[in-house]
This record gives C-alpha cells, sequence and structure tokens, in this order.
C-alpha cells in the first residue's frame, strides 16, 4: 500500500516536493497526475506478479502523459518485496542496495 499512497499523496498535498514508490500499485487507487506536485521515482520488481514491468511503465506513461517527471526501474530477476530483508524468500540485498541509493538520491535532488 505504501507505493500508491505515495503516488496519491503527491497528487493531493502541494507541499510534497518527491515521491518514491516501491512497487506499488492499488486497483482503486486512482491519482489524478495532473495534480502531482513533484517528480516521481518508481522502483518495481521484473517477477511481481501484481505489478508487473507493463504495468510500471504503464503508470510512467500516465504519470508523463499528464506532463510530469517520472523515472521507472524495474530491477530484474527480482519479485515482490525485494527490498524487505526480513523476507528472505524474496529479497534481494543487490536490488535493495541499488534502490536505496536511488530513493536517497531522488530526494537529495528533488527536496531541499
Amino acid at each position: 500500500m505504501g507505493g500508491p499512497l505515495a503516488r496519491f499523496a503527491g497528487c493531493t498535498n502541494a507541499p510534497i516536493g518527491a515521491v518514491v514508490d516501491f512497487y506499488g500499485i492499488h486497483p482503486n487507487v486512482k491519482p489524478d497526475y495532473a495534480k502531482l506536485s513533484g517528480p516521481v521515482l518508481g522502483l518495481f520488481a521484473e517477477k511481481d506478479g501484481n505489478v508487473n514491468p507493463d504495468v510500471a511503465r504503464g503508470v510512467e506513461a500516465a504519470i508523463r502523459k499528464a506532463g510530469k517527471q517520472v523515472e521507472i526501474h524495474i530491477y530484474p530477476g527480482v519479485d515482490h518485496a525485494f527490498f524487505n530483508d526480513e523476507r528472505p524468500d524474496v529479497y534481494n540485498k543487490a536490488a535493495a542496495d541499488d534502490a536505496w541509493k536511488r530513493t536517497v538520491d531522488h530526494f537529495r535532488k528533488h527536496l531541499k
């Protein structure tokens, strides 16, 4: 729920200057990307059964269509929750380390 809520918050709360979405899409959350208040970084897993790469690219296309800034990264060979080090069945240290670096860089670049 965190990823879609982050994007939704970025569309409903103007002070939010940047958004990072970790593998999140919710079928009932339909953000109005025209109201997006900051750039979005989306971090997705290639093997995610719910949010496959086509879905992630669809989010990217919708945000771009609204004229907003977005960067999507799809981690090859990993599954949903690859960042969760308490889930050894899906945790991927290399992807998690890269995702954290991208997250910190995104916020440093876009937040004052």
